[in-house]
C-alpha cells in the first residue's frame, strides 16, 4: 500500500460538503413562509370565518324568546363588556393565548378589530353610525395588512339606552341595526 495525500483530500471535501449542507438547511428553516398569490387569501378567509363565528355565538340566545347577548350589549350600550367578550371569543378561536405559568397567560395581540354599528335614522332618511369598541392594545388603526369586514344584523326592540353620544337622533322604534367588525392582523 502506498500512502499519499488522496485520503486527506477526500476528508476535506466531505467536511466542506457537510458545512455547505448545514448552512443550506439553516437558511431554509430560518426563512419565513412565502405565500403565493393563490394561497394568500386562505389566511383572510380563516380570519373572516373566525369573526363570523364570534358574532354568531354572541347573537345566539340561550333560550327561546330571550334576547341574545349581542342584543343586550347593543341595547344597553355596554361597549366595555362587548370588547371583553368579543376579544375572548377571538382568542378561543385562534388558540393565541399562551400559558407562561399556571396563573399567568400572555395574549397574542396580532388580531386587531374595530366595530361600528349602523342604523337608519327616519328623520333624515339616512344611514348613521357610531363606534362600538375596538381592540387597540396600545396601538393604533394603522396596518399594512388588509382589513376583513364581518357583518351581522341585530334586531333591537328599542333604541339603545343610554344612547351613545355620537349616535345622534336614533329613532326609538324597533329596528335592525348592522354591526360591522373590521378584523386585521396587526
Amino acid at each position: 500500500m502506498v500512502m499519499n495525500d488522496e485520503g486527506q483530500l477526500y476528508t476535506i471535501e466531505g467536511i466542506t460538503a457537510g458545512i455547505i449542507m448545514l448552512i443550506t438547511a439553516y437558511a431554509v428553516f430560518s426563512t419565513g413562509f412565502v405565500f403565493t398569490p393563490g394561497d394568500a387569501h386562505i389566511a383572510d378567509m380563516q380570519l373572516q370565518q373566525l369573526g363570523y363565528d364570534a358574532l354568531l355565538v354572541m347573537d345566539t340566545p340561550m333560550y327561546d324568546g330571550e334576547e341574545s347577548r349581542l342584543q343586550e350589549l347593543i341595547s344597553t350600550t355596554n361597549i366595555t363588556a362587548f370588547e371583553s367578550e368579543f376579544d375572548t371569543f377571538l382568542r378561543k378561536g385562534t388558540g393565541t393565548t399562551h400559558m407562561v405559568s399556571p396563573s399567568q397567560f400572555i395574549v397574542d395581540t396580532r388580531t386587531q378589530w374595530n366595530t361600528t354599528v349602523y342604523y337608519h335614522d327616519r328623520d333624515s332618511d339616512s344611514t348613521q353610525s357610531y363606534s362600538f369598541g375596538n381592540s387597540m392594545y396600545g396601538g393604533d388603526f394603522v396596518t399594512r395588512e388588509p382589513a376583513i369586514s364581518v357583518t351581522r344584523y341585530v334586531y333591537l326592540d328599542a333604541r339603545p339606552n343610554p344612547l351613545p353620544p355620537e349616535a345622534g337622533s336614533m329613532d326609538s322604534r324597533k329596528q335592525m341595526v348592522l354591526m360591522e367588525v373590521l378584523l386585521w392582523r396587526g
